[in-house]
């Protein structure tokens, strides 16, 4: 989803990099998941009731947001995600969404079902989907948020590998 420029906040670049580390705290700590499809609908009815204010981090996308999306463009958002998850997983359980509060969550990781990683934890930190949060969110760091590929991946050197490069020191 395409976003804009950041409007000027109160308070300048301590609010915002007040605002960025409670995001890396959220990512990186503990959460809540989901295992039935109806606490998946009670949190989507309260994020519908409640639209305003929330960025989504697209993972598959490029950057990230600069401001939360529109009421109307973060409805759509909550259409499209439903969608995409109920074809991705037909299963009578969720799973794969975690959040900080379940009445009042301020911080939702939303995985593709399909894409939540191996048991033996071989394949390396498996990123979420979507981020969906009332604070600004960053890009990758040392958190492993590099979506599925290592560092020199994403620094323009060579792909593949993952795991066994790492193994033999590759």
């Amino acid at each position: 989803m395409a976003s804009t420029s950041r409007p000027a906040e109160e308070g300048g670049s301590a609010d915002k990099a007040n605002n960025t580390a409670d995001y890396d705290a959220l990512f990186k700590g503990s959460l809540r998941g989901l295992l039935q499809w109806a606490q998946f609908e009670a949190l989507w009815a309260r994020l519908r009731a409640a639209p305003d204010g929330w960025y989504v981090r697209d993972f598959k996308a490029r950057g990230i947001p600069e401001q939360p999306l529109s009421s109307q463009a973060f409805l759509q958002f909550l259409d499209e995600a439903e969608d995409f998850l109920r074809k991705r997983h037909r299963e009578e359980y969720c799973g794969f969404i975690y959040l900080d509060d379940l009445e009042h969550p301020s911080f939702i990781k939303v995985f593709d079902p399909r894409k939540m990683g191996s048991a033996c934890g071989c394949g390396g930190a498996v990123q979420p989907r979507w981020t969906i949060s009332r604070q600004l969110p960053r890009l990758a760091d040392d958190g492993g948020d590099t979506g599925g590929r290592n560092r020199k991946d994403t620094e323009g050197g060579s792909s593949g590998g993952g795991w066994l490069r790492r193994l033999f020191g590759g």
